[in-house]
């Protein structure tokens, strides 16, 4: 019978790995709570002993004999037997190398993501897997993520299985799409058994002689977050397998693999480099930022990945946001308590390290983010925390379970909240503070919340918590829209477009590009929203831009301009009663004026293609 080692408030659990110890198999975990965190040794038949305390443990390495490390990026190196499999990365470029007694071999190169390797020492070589996003039929970096499986022998060849992967679709639609994060067991008759997470469910496929079989989901199948990898042995007759579920981590005998080893074939090494087949283009046009001696930057500030209920690893977002899109600023915002998981200090002193590997001022900014995830309306929703420059610890929701002392908790830190699909899950309205939550985000995957019956859709018919609904009842902030993506397909059939990660785009107007000036940026509502591709828009009242408030003795010339990379249909200024002024699109620039006598006033540009953008408003106070 399986053995589940649960979660408790005080107690969290994550990276479980077996470990052949002096005298039998443990169970090592690492476990978070209140007093710091420690690698505990689970004794496979009851018993344990701690084996290493501290405040944070950042990662475990991937070694037979795993060490608590304070390297954010253990997990793109494994050891068994004197051979190493890690990843190297550089301009969009990942390569997969194997190393012995100092002979390096590639094993594998693209255009692309690969990542969280694993290497198994045979007698004639080893067998090594990762998991990429290149797809086989075009070689174009995509979204979904798949396991590679390869054998390098001892002079340096590099082979693969002859039979292809079983169930390999990265098209699938639907709940449950990829294979991610392998590990590989190994039977006495050289049969594997290969093991890994997809986006709802740990499975198994067994490789042998008679070819590859259908994937077979491990434990639950059901929405929630989990661990990535499963730990796997063989011991005498069994092989031993762990993983981190929702209530814990499950401990369980797995039968062995049978059938004898997988047949062999040359394996192509070096890929060619393709484009992703949904990058939108950006506008030619001169940038009408530029005036104020700033610059339009785009990026998208709110997505997961597998630390979460997402997919890949947290290295994965930085990359295909500057490689692939070409964005100039990221965050990954994974949920800190949800479902059964809680990000503890290591964990979170890993993703903040990540987020520092990638951040290059200048050129490309990540910020130090993670959502907050309240109960649905009529509870406090969903907010994403934005922290300062220099960072900070986790305001989590098991000990703030409210909007308001959140949005107080984070402002003192430095930081501030921004609400999203408030017309799914709730706008928490009476928790707004100016200050403490500059922005809203207005669209995302799941849809768009200015207003019921957006033409761009939105999950949830909360029709009194839209933003146009709320800013009619006095609440000012700015506008951002991202993607929230999770790495699906149609992210679960909910959004719009194949690609979830271009459902959703911020631009800022800032100084220069580097986490200080986009945050600056984003708390002045020198910023705006767009439905995933780049868009030029500017707004100004009376020559202020947008994000302003002005107190006005009559009515101000409004003025706003857009330039776009396909087409203009319209462009547009709204206030609390609707259309102010509109002018139809002719080519791909567009602008248009108007007298505003008061209340807001935010300007909306829409392409033929549908695609749209929406500046933060301006605020217009008559005495």
């Amino acid at each position: 019978m399986p053995r589940l080692l649960e979660h408790r408030p005080d107690r969290y659990l994550r990276a479980p790995r077996l470990v052949r110890g002096a005298d039998a198999v443990e169970l090592w975990v690492i476990t978070s709570g209140p007093s710091g965190e420690a690698l505990v040794a689970h004794g496979l038949e009851g018993g344990e002993r701690e084996v290493h305390r501290a405040d944070a443990i950042v990662a475990l390495t991937r070694e037979e004999q795993p060490r608590a490390v304070d390297d954010a990026a253990a997990w793109d190196r494994a050891e068994s037997g004197g051979w190493t499999a890690s990843i190297e990365r550089g301009d969009g470029w990942s390569s997969v190398v194997v190393e012995r007694a100092g002979a390096r071999t590639l094993a594998w190169r693209a255009f692309g993501t690969a990542a969280a390797p694993e290497v198994v020492a045979v007698d004639d070589g080893a067998w090594v897997a990762f998991h990429h996003n290149v797809r086989e039929d075009s070689g174009e970096p995509d979204l979904t993520k798949w396991i590679a499986v390869r054998f390098v022998t001892l002079d340096g060849r590099v082979l693969e299985p002859a039979a292809p992967l079983a169930d390999l679709d990265r098209d699938r639609e639907g709940e449950e799409q990829g294979f991610e994060f392998p590990t590989i067991a190994v039977g006495p008759d050289g049969a594997l058994a290969l093991f890994g997470r997809g986006s709802h469910a740990f499975f198994r496929q067994d490789l042998s002689a008679a070819g590859c079989t259908p994937r077979r989901a491990l434990g639950t199948t059901d929405w929630g977050c989990r661990g990535r990898w499963v730990s796997a042995m063989v011991e005498g007759d069994a092989l031993w397998t762990a993983r981190r579920e929702k209530k814990g981590v499950e401990l369980d005998a797995e039968p062995l693999p049978t059938g004898g080893r997988p047949g062999l074939v040359e394996a192509t090494v070096e890929h060619p480099k393709r484009a992703h087949r949904d990058v939108p283009p950006r506008p030619s046009g001169p940038d009408p930022a530029a005036r104020d001696g700033r610059r339009t930057l785009f990026g998208d500030i709110h997505q997961h990945s597998a630390h979460s209920d997402g997919c890949g690893t947290a290295d994965e977002p930085y990359l295909r946001a500057r490689y692939v899109y070409g964005d100039d600023f990221c965050a990954l915002t994974d949920h800190e308590s949800f479902i059964g998981k809680r990000i503890g200090e290591g964990e979170w002193a890993q993703l903040c390290a990540v987020a520092e590997r990638h951040d290059e001022p200048g050129a490309f900014a990540t910020l130090l983010a993670y959502e907050w995830t309240g109960r649905m309306y009529p509870g406090p929703g969903h907010k994403v925390v934005y922290l300062p420059p220099e960072g900070g610890p986790i305001v989590s929701r098991d000990d703030v379970p409210e909007g308001a002392e959140l949005v107080r908790r984070v402002a003192a830190l430095g930081g501030f909240a921004v609400p999203h699909h408030v017309g799914w899950t709730g706008a928490d309205e009476d928790a707004h503070d100016p200050e403490g939550q500059p922005v809203w985000e207005i669209c995302s995957c799941h849809g768009c919340y200015l207003t019921a019956d957006h033409p761009l859709g939105g999950r949830g018919d909360l029709r009194d918590q839209m933003v146009e609904e709320v800013m009619r009842r006095g609440r000012r902030f700015g506008f951002i829209a991202c993607s929230d993506g999770h790495g699906l397909l149609y992210h679960h059939g909910v959004g719009r477009k194949r690609d979830p990660f271009r459902c959703g785009l911020t631009a800022v107007q800032a100084e220069d590009c580097t986490r200080e000036a986009i945050l600056r940026a984003i708390r002045e509502r020198r910023c705006y929203a767009t439905s995933g591709v780049p868009i030029l828009l500017d707004l100004r009242a009376a020559g202020a831009p947008m994000g302003s408030e002005l107190s006005i003795d009559g009515p101000v010339e409004v003025r706003a301009e857009a330039a776009c990379a396909t087409d203009v249909r319209s462009l547009a200024l709204i206030g609390p009663e609707g259309v102010i002024a509109s002018v139809d699109g002719a080519g791909r620039e567009a602008t248009v004026e108007a007298r505003v006598g008061g209340g807001w006033v935010y300007a909306r540009v829409e392409q033929l293609d549908g695609e749209m953008a929406w500046s933060s408003p301006i605020f217009l106070d008559r005495p």
